[in-house]
């Protein structure tokens, strides 16, 4: 087992440490080993930089918390700032970096120092350098290693330098060690390279498992607010029969009577298409639920479930009218439950907002490709900071007696049928919706759905 400390100092050696550009606690193995090395009086060449800020002199001083004047006055530590051997474009001058290195290292030799490092960073500055300087540059610092007794630590701040250093990090260094917050990992290039694959295997795995638990929590969590919906959904049902049957015992005329039966009659039907689409979503088919229908046709259903809130107030002082506009001549392909509650959820809406007392306008036209819905109350309207929460999950005005799901779930299955939905509201003035759905193209002699 090899000691870490005696790595570092032992004398010829090559070293690649394998770094971040993080500035805290990664760096603090390096700082040890600098601080002990000096100590036991050893000389540096240090490769610094005028404008990284952890490498210039000034950042250096105070980091390693060492008297660094007195070393360089005593010979002991001499800086070379790569940027004065920078070419045009940036490049470093390798030939003339190398230069001053060997210049530096028979200045520590003159001064009389037992052992020698050159401490060098390879960061984003060394990308512009072209292969064959690499390869110079490695073969020059392992013949001046051989000559004598300098040795050679190269940190690679790893996540910036390109592929070009790879191979020349595996086939020329004797160790090669991996900050750590509080020391060092070390590895010999096959170790590393053992090391690194199985890493990678294990990652691979546990980034499928992780995935997997992604996808089954994503979809534990779209059942959950499907099932939330679909709770909303039936009280919305139960509201539409409890309605119609509350009106049909004022009533003394049987065929008025019958139409309400039959109202409720499909409105029962409704929880079938509730079951229905939880069994789709179980399945992952939603589309099959989609079929084509006349625009018209859907909003009329949706009139016909909701009109009895307006039948009502002709019986309790309430002061509501309902205002229907219907001029599209075009058709959809959508699944009519959902699209007909959703739209249902934002005209109950504006039927609450109205608090007993205003017009509700529903009016359907086309515009070139597009088929338009528009829905107006004239009720308390909204401030801007609540105009833009209400298609958020569980934001309701409503206090205990609404969920906050309604607008939610209408504005998903709006983008299910590549909708988009509009909101217009004024306080005191009332709420406009305004919903695009894309037109479907079709013949002439499709039959009315």
């Amino acid at each position: 087992m090899w000691d870490i400390e005696k790595i570092l100092n032992s004398n010829n050696a090559f070293i690649g440490v394998i770094s971040s550009n993080d500035p805290g606690e990664g760096r603090k193995p390096l700082k040890s080993h600098i601080v002990n090395y000096f100590n036991n009086g050893g000389g540096m060449v240090y490769i610094c930089s005028k404008y990284r800020e952890d490498q210039c002199i000034d950042y250096l001083k105070k980091f390693w918390e060492l008297d660094i004047d007195q070393l360089m006055n005593m010979g002991r530590l001499i800086f070379i700032c790569r940027e004065n051997f920078l070419l045009e474009g940036d490049i470093i001058d390798i030939y003339g970096l190398m230069e001053a290195i060997e210049k530096g290292i028979s200045l520590l030799d003159e001064e009389g120092s037992n052992k020698n490092q050159v401490y060098i960073t390879l960061d984003s500055c060394w990308n512009t350098i072209r292969n064959d300087d690499i390869k110079y540059f490695y073969n020059k610092l392992k013949t001046v290693k051989n000559s004598g007794k300098t040795g050679f630590i190269l940190r690679y701040i790893i996540e910036e330098l390109n592929n070009n250093y790879i191979n020349p990090i595996l086939s020329n260094h004797d160790f090669v060690l991996v900050d750590r917050t509080s020391d060092f990992e070390y590895f010999t290039p096959s170790q590393l390279v053992h090391q690194s694959l199985i890493l990678l295997a294990e990652f691979h795995a546990i980034d499928d498992r992780y995935d997997k638990e992604i996808m089954r929590n994503e979809y534990l969590r779209t059942l959950g607010e499907l099932m939330e919906g679909t709770v909303h959904d039936i009280n919305n049902l139960l509201v539409t029969i409890l309605g119609y049957a509350q009106l049909s015992l004022f009533l003394e005329n049987l065929e008025e009577i019958k139409e309400y039966l039959q109202i409720i009659s499909k409105t029962a039907l409704d929880g079938k298409s509730i079951t229905d689409r939880i069994k789709n979503h179980i399945k992952g088919n939603y589309e099959s639920l989609k079929d084509i229908y006349e625009f018209d046709y859907i909003i009329n259903n949706c009139i016909e479930m909701v009109k009895h809130k307006f039948k009502l107030s002709d019986r309790d002082a309430r002061n509501m009218e309902l205002v229907v506009d219907l001029n599209s001549k075009s058709y959809i392909c959508a699944n009519e439950y959902d699209i007909r509650h959703s739209i249902i959820n934002i005209i109950l809406n504006g039927i609450d907002a109205m608090e007993n007392k205003g017009i509700l306008t529903i009016k359907t036209y086309d515009v070139k490709d597009h088929i338009v819905l528009e829905i107006f109350d004239t009720g308390k309207g909204m401030d801007e900071g609540t105009k833009n929460k209400i298609f958020k999950p569980y934001f309701t005005t409503k206090g205990s007696k609404g969920t906050g799901l309604g607008l939610s779930i209408a504005k998903k299955t709006f983008e299910k049928h590549n909708g988009k939905v509009y909101v217009e509201s004024k306080v005191g003035k009332g709420t406009k919706f305004i919903i695009y759905f894309p037109a479907l193209k079709v013949e002439d002699n499709i039959a009315h759905v």
